[in-house]
């Protein structure tokens, strides 16, 4: 029975240590900054993130260029989150849409929640239910205000990337994909894979807040 018992707390110091090992201090750091959200006014910052397949299209632009980021950011989220995630044509089924340019027909087909929330620099407007739980995202990038291809890219990647629940920015990371000036940031490195990871961990559940999920990221 004692052998049992002590391989029973040996087991469970195990997991405590893995969940520990899950990021490092800075990448803490980092995650604590961009993390967690505020849907509504007077709402405790928490975690919104998806748990549903994500289906997306692409209007307003058919580069080849602009496709393939598009493409290959999401092939490399599905890998990290390990959420399921494809293109799709079924208007029935998208629910996340990517808008590349704001003219009138590709404007027509937001939704009057994303117009509110989007500019002439574009933005993004997002869905939760009342457990936290992401259920739909349009994101609108203008294209057409960037000069190189490498621009494009960049705003391109970093809005996705940002779109899974990680929204806000971080001022301690310099060379990540989060970092909230301009850094042109064209790949995911191990450093920003792993605050991904680990935010989409599933031990780090949609409407916890900091408190609830720091024990996990010690």
């Amino acid at each position: 029975m004692k052998k049992v018992f002590f391989l029973i707390l040996l087991f469970l110091n195990s997991v405590v240590t893995v969940f520990a090992q899950l990021l490092t201090e800075k990448e803490k750091i980092v995650f604590d900054e961009i993390a967690y959200h505020r849907f509504r006014t007077g709402e405790y910052e928490k975690i919104h993130k998806w748990v549903i397949p994500i289906r997306y299209k692409v209007i307003g632009d058919s580069s080849k260029y602009v496709l393939n980021e598009i493409d290959t950011t999401f092939s490399q989220l599905a890998k990290l989150t390990n959420l399921d995630i494809k293109k799709s044509n079924d208007n029935d089924e998208v629910n996340f849409l990517i808008a590349l340019n704001n003219d009138a027909e590709t404007v027509a087909q937001l939704s009057e929640n994303a117009r509110k929330y989007t500019n002439t620099f574009g933005g993004f407007a997002y869905k939760a239910n009342k457990k936290s739980e992401i259920y739909r995202l349009e994101r609108v990038f203008m294209v057409s205000k960037y000069a190189s291809k490498a621009d494009v890219r960049y705003i391109i990647k970093r809005g996705i990337v940002g779109s899974i629940g990680l929204f806000k920015k971080t001022e301690n990371a310099p060379k990540s994909i989060f970092y909230n000036a301009n850094n042109g940031k064209l790949k995911i490195d191990a450093f920003d894979s792993a605050i991904i990871k680990a935010f989409y961990s599933e031990n780090i559940k949609p409407g916890m807040t900091k408190e609830e999920v720091d024990p996990l990221l010690k």
